[in-house]
């Protein structure tokens, strides 16, 4: 949807102007020869995976070249994988097949095969059942092959690494397309661990390498590891939050200029005078202690806008800053007017601000709610409509302090 669709109800304006320039900064970083796969799982991080791949595929970072901004895509599972619109890089679906679900999924398995969507598998059952559904098919499936090695969350052990490589080998229904592993600590620069979890995935992992002959991508950087473990880029490399515009570290930096996608707004749909010593919200938990005029913004804990923001919380209106008070509840938030005298019915409220030094910032509003930025965006709900915005829109692209922190 455009940004002028979406005048005076709730929305994320999403820019794509940030979105490329992310990428850029993400080219940079690693260079020409290294591919950059876009992770746009869990709705693109809330940001909405259409308008993202959308950006990403129509539009260039660079405007001399004018080639796509990325060179591959990457979701969490096969139904993620069928809603997105159709796209000419390859698509990668990073939660492992396995047999639990191959009753329930035969029928996406077969659209993946044909799609030639790379799937990762993680066992050797795993690979025969797809081996097998292949055959049916009548097309080779396109594997990718995650290892563990140290994260003891998903993927084939080291130890059992060569014996499923050799089962995918074996069987002339399945390529080989991939091998990638993750890491614990990237978001720290030159960690130990990740320092022990890259030898580890190199040393098992160089000899089929150098016999794929180039056919085989070897990736393992997420964000952080993109930015602070250049020996980690390999043939590929898998940005997520990063692309969104913010820092793998948690907090904004000046030595990597990203710059947030999306601004979170809703219009300011009433206004009252609550008198000193009045209460507002659910419980009674905040007391006037003066005459105030008290602000009604249509945006709850069900819309993403969580209940740890009640009494801490701060949202923007003409930049002026309004505190949250009383319990934020299922549909609605009451903001304090007091230092916006100007405020009026209709008024745009910014509820998440682009600027990543506003008061209103994703990462502030982590820290009210003693989690990360991922969250955050991933819990804003359907009901806040994304709208894309134009790459020339100024106003999305450049705020001022932004600026200042480039």
């Amino acid at each position: 949807m455009d940004a002028r669709d979406a005048l005076g109800e709730p929305a994320a304006h999403i820019s794509r102007s940030a979105l490329l320039h992310n990428a850029g900064v993400i080219r940079r970083a690693v260079g020409p020869d290294v591919k950059i796969c876009a992770i746009v799982k869990a709705n693109a991080y809330g940001h909405d995976a259409q308008l993202v791949v959308d950006a990403l595929t129509n539009f260039s970072a660079d405007d001399e070249s004018g080639s796509s901004a990325v060179d591959a895509f990457a979701v969490a599972d096969l139904d993620e994988a069928a809603g997105l619109p159709l796209v000419t890089q390859p698509l990668l679906v990073l939660r492992p097949v396995e047999n639990v679900f191959l009753g329930r999924q035969r029928a996406k398995i077969e659209l993946a095969i044909r799609q030639g969507w790379l799937m990762t598998v993680t066992s050797g059952a795993a690979a025969d059942d797809i081996a097998r559904i292949a055959m049916a098919v009548g097309r080779r499936a396109q594997l990718h092959v995650m290892v563990d090695t140290g994260m003891n969350r998903a993927g084939v052990s080291l130890d059992q690494l060569d014996a499923l490589l050799q089962k995918i080998d074996s069987r002339p229904s399945l390529r080989l397309a991939g091998i990638y592993t993750h890491f614990v600590n990237s978001e720290d620069a030159e960690h130990p661990l990740t320092i022990e979890q890259l030898a580890m995935f190199l040393d098992k992992t160089d000899a089929v390498a150098a016999h794929s002959a180039g056919r085989l991508l070897r990736h393992a950087a997420n964000s952080g590891a993109t930015f602070f473990s250049s020996s980690a880029h390999l043939d590929m490399v898998r940005p997520g939050i990063s692309l969104y515009g913010i820092d793998p570290t948690g907090s904004p930096s000046i030595d990597r200029p990203l710059r947030p996608v999306m601004r979170w707004t809703a219009p300011l749909i009433g206004i009252r005078d609550v008198p000193r010593g009045g209460t507002v919200g659910y419980n009674q938990t905040w007391t006037a202690d003066r005459d105030t005029r008290v602000g009604l913004v249509p945006i709850g804990y069900a819309d993403g806008y969580q209940r740890a923001f009640s009494n801490r919380g701060v949202m923007l209106i003409h930049g002026c800053p309004a505190r949250v008070i009383g319990r934020v509840s299922m549909d609605l938030t009451t903001v304090d007017l007091s230092q916006v005298p100007m405020a009026c019915v209709g008024d745009e409220v910014t509820i998440l601000d682009s600027d990543p030094l506003s008061a209103a910032s994703v990462y502030q509003l982590a820290k009210w709610a003693d989690t990360i930025p991922y969250e955050i965006f991933c819990r804003i709900g359907p009901r806040v409509r994304r709208v894309a915005v134009d790459p020339t829109d100024v106003r999305e692209t450049t705020p001022a302090s932004e600026e200042e922190s480039d």
